[in-house]
């Protein structure tokens, strides 16, 4: 066994790491790094060393000892929850004991991002659900595939996972529920003022050609794939056929109408074509050639230069080649003359004055930088103007300035990193030899993600290839409208952040049907998918179903969800399920600081309401003395008088109003869970069947409430009414 390098936790000013780091003594690993880097020829095949560890960041230097000069990929996880991904640093001239190689082996992930925190926060409470197998772990991986995982903590109690790492509670709940202290709620930032554009990429395989009809048979286009596919096991949303537009074909010019109608409707700004060229030899190049014949559909189009093999796998693999790139700097200049007609069309998109054009794999490109610079001259001098050169992030390659590109243009779901799903959590049969992935995880993995080069976000709305792969596919399971538009909303918020003066957000795609990626109406969502991206172009407030749905809704940045809850009704629904969420997970609510904004212009003891608490910790006197450090359970019974009537649906809030004149920030209030029909006080008081009386008990922690006296009151909401009922009941917070 090869030992870690010896580390300490570096403790910071606020930021105390308190669970314990992994003994290995206590806790032996199958691999440990090893710093000694005298003899890569023999041992360990990783090297390296954890320098630090805090609130602030993780840091070190990490080598493959078989691959010298190749970076390797660094991801930070809290139990099967990826919080932040990096890479050792860029290629450059390094000494490695005995050998000249290229590498720079130092990486740092920093943990201070207002992103990374929040991911990092949920991963946390995700983990509490079942913290017997807890545990902070850096997972290495080699450009091979093979994958190593370093233990950082491991063994988290409930009190020691919301600081581990550096977090304090205050810090760690603000994260993840944020907090209403009764401020107006804001409008959007400066940077909402910023244009986002929203670009599909767009498969053209959707009509028969030579080629595909002697590698696959007469005929074949991608719906053979889509016609012919099964459910792999029960939970899988399979088949799906297309609605509106049917099984088209792509050389209609009726249906790139219809398609251009379609996406202009629900807010899609343009599509990035697919293109398809081998050493001037082009495939699938007829939908191009019809959009500047007819000008069908009618819609602002960049391109994506697929250089990779086409390959029977579908994956530009070497195996079972079909037609193979054979890159050469001589090959590769001609592609800008080959693409003039499409870049000097006035529909081309641009970015800043620059025509974009992004390459799918520029690695595979001999001496690139030299490529580059002869297309921007070549563009100058055709008349194209000035190109701006994106690298689409895919197979690990994702920082543009190691292709010698512009910017880089993420591409789900490669850049994505989520929780693999055990084949028995979903009942898969043993002829599923495929992978089944978490969408929402995936989508969490990408919150708020940024990067320190230039680049632009993208979504998917879905991943299932089992059309193209059978058994062997790899499908992303949980994926809805729902999640997606949670997803787009974060992209749209990360694009108006980039460096370029216009944004762009990418979704992959608009019709890849054998990938389940398809923004296209289909048999199972309709026309779902698009109207998310009709409701996060228009700036609409998110949908009830997020509203309704904590485990989504706490993905939302605070910025978004103060956009989201101009209106009180919705604010209330949205302050209520997260009160749920916090509540699912820690078994009972904290108090939160201030009241909410209802309370505001709620009436004041209305005529014929009555608040009656019983008891208060089974003490039954108006005023009881409570300890912070223990729950205080709360059981009464409320009337809002002719406010509320028995059939309104309503959302209560106990509310702590500080006696002190000076002290209304320290006020706290609560969500009311647990709601019942008092028949027994209704036919007591004699009451009118419109009427309501309704039970309560609810047990809070106030440990964030400073000591003093306060009164408590009921704050209804509901149906564009709200009332708050005080009582003579108060609690004395004595520590």
């Amino acid at each position: 066994m090869n030992k870690m390098v010896e580390r300490s936790v570096r403790d910071t000013k606020d930021m105390l790491p308190v669970a314990s780091p992994v003994q290995q003594e206590d806790h032996p690993q199958s691999l440990f790094l090893d710093p000694d880097i005298s003899d890569l020829q023999s041992g360990s095949r990783l090297r390296g060393a954890i320098l630090e560890y805090s609130g602030r960041g993780i840091s070190g230097w990490i080598v493959d000892a078989q691959s010298p000069a190749s970076t390797v990929s660094i991801a930070l996880f809290v139990a099967s929850h990826c919080v932040e991904e990096g890479r050792t640093g860029r290629s450059m001239p390094a000494r490695i004991g005995p050998r000249s190689v290229i590498g720079r082996p130092g990486f740092r992930i920093e943990l201070s991002t207002p992103g990374v925190r929040r991911r990092l926060a949920r991963a946390l409470r995700n983990t509490l659900v079942e913290p017997k197998h807890a545990q902070i772990y850096l997972r290495i991986s080699l450009n091979d595939g093979e994958y190593y995982e370093i233990p950082l903590f491991e063994n988290f109690t409930p009190s020691e996972v919301v600081v581990a790492l550096g977090f304090s509670i205050e810090d760690y709940d603000d994260l993840l529920f944020p907090n209403n202290d009764s401020r107006t709620i804001a409008g959007p930032a400066d940077a909402a003022t910023k244009e986002v554009r929203y670009i599909c990429f767009y498969l053209p395989q959707f009509h028969s050609f030579e080629e595909n009809d002697r590698w696959w048979g007469p005929g074949f286009t991608e719906w053979t794939n889509v016609a012919r596919m099964r459910a792999q096991f029960p939970a899988h949303e399979s088949p799906w056929l297309p609605a509106d537009l049917g099984f088209y074909d792509v050389r209609l010019p009726e249906t790139r109408r219809q398609q251009g109608e379609l996406a202009r409707k629900y807010g899609i700004d343009g599509f990035c074509y697919y293109v398809y060229w081998f050493q001037g030899r082009r495939l699938l190049e007829k939908p191009l050639q019809l959009l500047l014949e007819d000008g069908e559909p009618n819609l602002p189009f960049c391109i994506c230069w697929a250089n990779e093999n086409w390959s029977r796998r579908w994956d530009g693999s070497d195996a079972e080649l079909l037609l193979g790139q054979n890159h050469s700097l001589d090959d590769d200049v001609r592609f800008i003359d080959d693409m003039a007609d499409l870049l000097l069309d006035e529909r081309y998109i641009t970015v800043d004055g620059r025509k974009i054009i992004v390459v799918y794999r520029p690695s595979l490109l001999p001496d690139k930088q030299r490529l580059f610079e002869i297309w921007r001259e070549r563009a100058r001098e055709l008349g194209i103007g000035e190109l701006l050169i994106c690298n689409a992030m895919t197979f690990g390659e994702f920082d543009p300035r190691d292709v010698n590109c512009d910017a880089a243009i993420e591409f789900p779901p490669h850049t994505v990193s989520t929780r693999e799903v055990p084949p028995a959590e979903v009942d898969a049969p043993p002829t599923f030899a495929g992978k089944v992935y978490d969408y929402v995880d995936a989508m969490r993995s990408s919150i708020g993600k940024t990067y320190d080069f230039p680049f632009f976000p993208a979504v998917m709305p879905r991943w299932d290839n089992t059309p193209r792969k059978g058994a062997r596919g790899h499908v992303f399971t949980r994926s809805s409208p729902e999640a997606f538009e949670v997803w787009l909303r974060d992209a749209t918020l990360r694009a108006k952040g980039n460096s370029f003066s216009e944004s762009l957000v990418f979704i992959n795609s608009w019709n890849e049907w054998a990938e389940g990626a398809h923004l296209e109406p289909d048999s199972r969502h309709g026309r779902a998918f698009l109207d998310v991206v009709r409701r996060v172009a228009s700036a609409e407030p998110i949908s009830a179903q997020i509203r309704n749905s904590p485990d989504l809704l706490d993905c939302l940045s605070r910025q978004e969800l103060e956009w989201a809850v101009k209106e009180a009704s919705t604010h209330v629904e949205v302050l209520a399920n997260l009160h749920r969420s916090g509540l699912t997970h820690s078994g009972v609510q904290r108090v939160r600081n201030g009241t909410p904004v209802e309370a505001e212009g709620a009436s004041d003891n209305p005529a014929g309401s009555l608040l009656v608490i019983e008891n208060i910790n089974s003490q039954t006197g108006e005023r009881v003395i409570v300890d912070p450090r223990f729950e205080i359970l709360v059981r009464g019974w409320i009337c809002a008088g002719n406010r509320f009537e028995a059939s309104r649906q309503r959302t209560g809030f106990l509310v702590l109003s500080a006696f002190a004149p000076d002290s209304a920030v320290n006020s706290g209030y609560c969500l009311i869970v647990d709601w019942h029909e008092r028949v027994d006080v209704k036919e007591y008081m004699k009451a009118e069947s419109k009427d309501c009386y309704f039970g309560f008990q609810l047990s809070f922690s106030i440990r964030d409430l400073p000591d003093g006296e306060y009164q408590l009151a009921v704050l209804e909401v509901g149906d564009g009414a709200s009332a708050l009922v005080r009582s003579r009941h108060s609690i004395i917070v004595r520590r």
